[in-house]
């Protein structure tokens, strides 16, 4: 990234917070604090903006990702798994997060327990989004091999429905089991974990799980736009324009454009159109050229030889036919 800024000459200005963004007779005053004490401030101007605020600062940690999560720590809150209190804890979520939490928690040697809704470490599926990355799964294997100990505990599918302080102290993780999952399909080249997961239990019946430490919580991340970037963009009403991974996204021209307010574009992981999610690096990186494009050609430039190169490296996805919109699966 180093080599690229400076290869195209990018004004770059680190350890700068943005604070306010307004439009002023159709420019864009970008107010901003400079510095490690902030006590410096500058205003930007531009006629675009292009918001890439990102995900993992803003983590999904309140009431509204499980009943109890005040209760809990917040994987991103972590600076250390070794240095974790405790040697056995619960995780709650089974995706790319927390069967991480529970590969580094097995490597520190400190038993752990993964509640999740859904199997995802034997999720096959024609959307890689959908599974774990094969390194995470490869570091799985890893410590559910036989030999290594201690084992994570792998729970599914569950619904965790709250967590509650124990009367004997601790904390009681109570879920929900879910109605089984069917078997991964015979074509599949991907070997099940098998003898690493707890025979699941009657569909509708309860599940207690008690833990000496604070549950972790894994349930991912709500995002700079629903946390700080309401004011720039309209978000899909979660009952009624969206369901899963596309509950309250934010609403977009067909460049990435913010509808609330012209000018603002979207990159990254929330891009979302219909039932299409760009929630993956390899996904959302393909829609930079279509964002460019629009801000150029809003400057007067002439895009149409850049578009063409994006093309030619499928760098350029316009065209949403050829995409399957199967990342709602794994909310």
């Amino acid at each position: 990234l180093n080599a690229l800024a400076k290869d195209a000459k990018l004004n770059v200005k680190l350890r700068t917070e943005v604070v306010q963004i307004e439009r002023v007779n159709g420019v864009f005053h970008v107010h901003v604090r400079v510095g490690d004490d902030g006590a410096q401030r500058e205003t930007l101007r531009a006629q675009f903006v292009v918001w890439a605020a990102g995900e993992f600062q803003y983590p999904r940690d309140n009431s509204g990702a499980v009943s109890g999560a005040e209760l809990c720590v917040h994987n991103s809150r972590v600076r250390s798994w070794a240095s974790l209190p405790g040697d056995e804890h619960v995780i709650i979520g089974g995706y790319e997060s927390g069967v991480d939490a529970a590969i580094n928690l097995a490597k520190a040697g400190k038993q752990s327990t993964v509640l999740a809704s859904t199997a995802t470490w034997n999720v096959i599926t024609p959307d890689p989004s959908t599974e774990l990355a094969p390194y995470t799964a490869e570091r799985l294997r890893e410590v559910t091999a036989a030999g290594f100990s201690p084992k994570p505990k792998l729970l599914a599918p569950l619904r965790v429905l709250r967590v509650e302080s124990a009367a004997e102290g601790g904390f009681n993780v109570i879920a929900e089991w879910k109605a089984a999952e069917p078997p991964p399909p015979e074509w599949s080249l991907r070997k099940p974990f098998v003898g690493t997961s707890t025979p699941t239990g009657v569909e509708g019946s309860e599940l207690v799980v008690h833990t000496a430490q604070p549950p972790v919580l894994c349930t991912g991340f709500e995002g700079s736009v629903a946390c700080v970037g309401r004011n720039l963009f309209d978000l899909a009403d979660r009952l009624e324009d969206a369901n899963g991974c596309l509950a309250g996204a934010p609403l977009l021209t067909d460049e990435d454009e913010s509808t609330k307010v012209p000018g603002v574009f979207l990159v990254g992981p929330s891009v979302v159109h219909g039932e299409f999610s760009f929630c993956f690096i390899y996904k959302f990186r393909q829609r930079f050229g279509i964002v460019a494009d629009a801000i150029c050609r809003g400057l007067g430039r002439d895009t149409k030889s850049a578009v063409q190169s994006l093309r030619l490296t499928n760098m350029y996805l316009d065209d949403l036919s050829c995409c399957e919109g199967t990342c709602g699966k794994v909310c």
